[in-house]
């Protein structure tokens, strides 16, 4: 009897340890979660989901960092963080629905962070602990992005290097002089170009390329551009936007514009 009695008591202690260990790990992990915080501060505007792709595509922090889908196998989430943790954090997303804004914007905030953990001998892993805490500060930024996009790429060109429609808007646009310069984004140059064509079809109604946005806003394509041009609004729609604009062509408005 006393036997079992001890056998009991055992039990019930190992079932209380184990319960206490996993209560533990639990708030370990609910702590520094790996994973973002969906959180707001009140006093942050969140802007368009286009905002967060067009500076996916131009930031500097962002080169080599790629959209990663459902499927993608193999795939790095992005370039300067090559681990499985990493590419946990920033994908995979389905282009046909909306993308939080913290997806497009975490390439570069984690890169950083983890550059600034390797240099102290950390390896990499002390952004992990941090990476809660900083997703409000990633929301936050974006007021600086937002500046950056309008001040040095206010006129963005999705275009794709073997189509004559992007070749024509693109000697169309360099007649006119505009500063700053249009950004041109060449699509199939890029590992993820199928997912850039869905997210930019979803969000602008324009599924061929090239596609021309001006502050966000889509232009259209090479026709629209043209009518634009044709039509003697292209300048003032450009100037109304902050460009500037000049004329490179002999003759503003010519036909010799036209590949």
């Amino acid at each position: 009897m006393g036997l079992r009695r001890g056998r009991c008591t055992l039990l019930l202690g190992l079932l209380t340890s184990t319960f206490v260990g996993f209560y533990t790990l639990a708030r370990i992990f609910s702590s520094s979660s790996i994973y973002p915080s969906t959180s707001v501060p009140d006093d942050v505007t969140i802007p368009d989901e286009v905002f967060g792709l067009l500076w996916f595509v131009t930031a500097p922090t962002e080169q080599g960092r790629t959209i990663v889908v459902q499927g993608d196998e193999g795939r790095e989430a992005f370039a300067n963080v090559g681990t499985e943790m990493g590419h946990a954090l920033n994908g995979p997303v389905n282009p046909e629905k909306p993308v939080d804004m913290t997806w497009y914007a975490l390439g570069s905030i984690m890169s950083q962070r983890q550059d600034k953990d390797r240099s102290r001998g950390n390896n990499g892993r002390g952004f992990v602990n941090s990476w809660s805490k900083g997703s409000k500060r990633n929301r936050a930024g974006w007021a600086e992005r937002m500046r950056v996009l309008q001040e040095e790429y206010p006129l963005i060109v999705f275009s794709k290097t073997y189509c004559p429609y992007s070749a024509r808007a693109k000697k169309l646009l360099e007649r006119y002089d505009i500063t700053p310069r249009p950004k041109i984004i060449e699509v199939d140059l890029r590992s993820d170009a199928p997912h850039i064509k869905g997210i930019l079809t979803r969000l602008t109604r324009h599924a061929t390329f090239p596609n021309i946005i001006l502050h966000g806003h889509s232009l259209g394509g090479s026709d629209d551009l043209l009518r634009m041009h044709e039509g003697g609004v292209l300048r003032s729609e450009l100037e109304a936007e902050g460009l500037k604009v000049g004329w490179n062509g002999e003759d503003e408005g010519k036909e010799d514009v036209i590949v």
